[in-house]
Parts: structure tokens; C-alpha cells; sequence
């Protein structure tokens, strides 16, 4: 394959890829034979035999997590061990952007005087650093802390305590500010979060500096990726993913299209224009929020609600064509039971969890036909892969 990237300085020791020891072919052969293997366990005939490599193989990453230790360590944990970061470690697949923020947000870190948080202890301020690029050049810094003092921490068993031990918010709004000047990043923004859950977002966004969005184009279709938004995660991998669903959605002139786990309108807003009405459903209220906003820059007209799939009465709307996305655990039994009941003519599939896809697929085969099917490797040097799949009514 072109594009070969350098290997991983420390593969031994971070957690981070895990296939970046095998060669690209091979890889992608894997994730074929991963894939028609589940299928095999659960008796299922069916093949993929297509597998769309990525453009890029490394530095195509456009969202990378970065912890920050009680010690002041900022970087990727190490393989295993939650507990230990490996200091001034990026990663090989994040986009050139966001390694050289890193280098940024690193030094920052050690020098603006805030506290780091201790994950036994929950004391401390500073917890992650989030950085997000675009493909038109647009960059994001999140920097995660803890509750100021004089702000309320939810604790274990969800017990509201004051905070006394952290930096004050004068101080953190004037050390971020510091960063957003000199960082050269589109927008920074500080995310608050009030609970002891070790995460990387937080419940309180606050704009520091800039938008406090950043903005992607994917094959012509402006997105807004706001800082606690999904977005997909190789943009130069997600045009093939978009392609590969409009195709197997076939003709929508005159149909109804519904997109259920929607996100921030990936596939309804792009699709929209084809079909008679579009309808998104998503649980995640600043996801829809995003879509809302998606669907304005692209001026297309989708329906979004916010609500759980498998408790939004969609069975009533006449969908024609749904698409289904749901996350890496699958789709709730109820969600299936519904798509089941209702019966769609044809439904797309997009699965990042194939184990997951043959499970579903032993209920779904007893009333669809594959019409196709087709792997498109967003993740090269990981296990991980997307699968789309057309099934059509028997």
C-alpha cells in the first residue's frame, strides 16, 4: 500500500492501536476474515469479499483523548494500566494538527500552575486534554478539569459536596486564556466536569476563546463538530462510508428516509436532498442540537428528534428506507424487535462492531435478503472496521 506511516515508537507499551506491527494488506485481510468468521459461528452464509482501504494510514485521526496524571504526565495510557501514562506520547495516527497542539497543550500544562487530579484521591484540577482538527484545516483544545472551588462535585452514591480543593475558577479561566492566546488552535474551550466519573468531557462547556465549534467538509457537506459531539473519526475515510450508504440506499425519489442513532446527521443531512422527507432520531440532545444546525448550513429539511430509538414511536411514519447506526454494543432488543415488526423495505446497516452485526443478522435474515454488503476500514493499524450492509424485504 502507499501512505505507510511510521510505526509506533512504543508499541510494547501503548494501548492506543494495536495492529501497527502488521502490515496493511495483511490487515485488511484480517478484518475480512474477523468478519466471515462471526458470520461463520452463527451459521450465517453470507461473504464480504469488499473492503475499502483507507486513504490515509497514518495521521488520520481527527479526535485524540490525551490524559493528564496526578504526576502532571500528559499523554496516552499505557497497554493495560489505566493508571500509568506514558509522558509526551501523541500517537502516529492522530493528524499532524493535533501532534503539534499536543506539543503545546503539553508545555502549557507544566507551566500555568493548576493542579493535576488525582484519580484515587479526586483532588485536582486539570484531567484531559481533548484535541479535534477538520480536514479544511480548523482546530479544537478541550481541556477537561474538575469543579472549580465554590462549585458542587457530584461524589459517590451521587452525594452533592462543595469542591475546596481545587483551583479557583479565576484561575483556571485565566491560565486557559493564556493557552487560547498563544495556542493558535480555531477555539478553546473548558469543559467542566462536576463528578468523580473518569472521563474526558465534561457536563458544563465554556468558551474560552473562538467559536467553540470547529467546522468539516465531507464531500460538499458542511458539518458544524461542536466539543462533546461524535463525529466521524477519519475524515478522509468517511466520504467512502457515505458513498458506500448512498448507494446501497438505492433510489429515495419519492421515499421517506429515516436515519435512526443519527448522531449529528451524518447520513440524513447528506441524503437528504435524494428523498421525499427525511427524519433523524438520536438520544444524545447535543447531538441533535448539531444536526439541527447541519441541516440549516446545508439548506435540507430533516425531521430530528430527541429520543431513545427503541422508545421513539417511528413505526408510524412510512419509512421506505432506514438506516441503521447504532454504537459498537449494538442495537437495543427492543429497537430490533421494532425494525422487525415494522418491516421496512430496505435497510443500510452501517455496523462498527461486526460481532455485534452477526448476532442482529440471525433475527434479521429470517425476514431480509443481503443485497450487498461491503467493509470500509476507518480505523487501518486498529481491529476495528465498519460494515454496511443492504438488506432488502423477502
Amino acid at each position: 500500500m502507499s501512505n505507510i506511516s511510521p510505526l509506533c515508537p512504543k508499541p510494547d507499551v501503548c494501548g492506543s492501536c494495536g495492529w501497527s506491527h502488521i502490515p496493511y494488506e495483511k490487515q485488511l485481510q484480517q478484518k475480512l476474515s474477523d468478519i466471515n468468521g462471526s458470520f461463520a459461528m452463527k451459521k450465517l452464509d453470507l461473504q464480504v469479499e469488499d473492503i475499502f482501504p483507507s486513504p490515509k494510514t497514518s495521521h488520520y485521526r481527527n479526535r485524540m483523548d490525551f490524559v493528564i496524571s496526578f504526576k502532571g504526565e500528559v499523554g496516552l495510557r499505557e497497554k493495560g494500566k489505566w493508571w500509568r501514562v506514558i509522558d509526551d506520547h501523541t500517537c502516529f495516527l492522530g493528524d499532524e494538527k493535533i501532534e503539534t497542539l499536543f506539543a503545546t497543550v503539553r508545555d502549557w500544562s507544566k507551566s500555568c500552575g493548576l493542579s493535576f487530579f488525582d484519580r484515587k484521591s479526586n483532588i485536582g484540577t486539570l484531567r484531559y486534554a481533548v484535541i479535534r482538527s477538520s480536514s479544511i484545516g480548523e482546530t479544537m483544545i478541550i481541556i477537561v478539569t474538575s469543579a472549580p472551588n465554590g462549585e458542587s462535585q457530584s461524589g459517590e452514591g451521587n452525594v452533592l459536596t462543595t469542591v475546596d480543593f481545587n483551583d479557583d475558577k479565576a484561575s483556571i479561566e485565566s491560565a486557559l486564556a493564556d493557552l487560547a492566546k498563544n495556542a493558535g488552535a480555531t477555539t478553546v474551550v473548558w469543559s467542566v466536569n462536576h463528578t468523580v466519573s473518569d472521563v474526558s468531557f465534561g457536563d458544563d462547556l465554556r468558551v474560552i476563546g473562538g467559536p467553540g465549534a470547529i467546522n468539516e467538509n465531507i464531500d460538499g457537506i458542511k458539518f458544524r463538530i461542536s466539543p462533546n459531539a461524535f463525529f466521524q473519526t477519519n475524515s478522509y475515510a468517511a466520504p467512502m462510508l457515505l458513498s458506500t450508504v448512498r448507494d446501497f440506499a438505492g433510489d429515495l425519489t419519492g421515499k421517506t428516509l429515516l436515519d435512526l442513532y443519527c448522531g449529528t446527521g451524518f447520513f440524513a443531512v447528506a441524503m437528504a436532498d435524494d428523498a421525499k422527507k427525511t427524519i433523524g432520531v438520536e438520544l444524545v440532545a447535543d447531538a441533535i442540537r448539531d444536526a439541527r444546525i447541519n441541516a440549516e448550513l446545508n439548506n435540507v429539511s430533516v425531521d430530528f428528534h430527541d429520543a431513545k430509538t427503541e422508545d421513539f414511536d417511528w413505526m408510524k411514519l412510512g419509512a421506505d428506507v432506514v438506516i441503521l447506526d447504532p454504537p459498537r454494543s449494538g442495537m437495543h432488543d427492543k429497537a430490533l424487535a421494532d425494525v422487525i415488526a415494522a418491516k421496512p423495505a430496505r435497510i443500510v446497516y452501517v455496523s462498527c462492531n461486526y460481532k455485534n452485526f452477526a448476532r442482529e443478522m440471525v433475527e434479521l435474515s429470517k425476514y431480509y435478503d443481503v443485497d450487498n454488503i461491503r467493509a470500509v476500514d476507518m480505523f487501518p493499524h486498529t481491529p476495528h472496521v465498519e460494515l454496511v450492509t443492504a438488506l432488502v424485504r423477502k
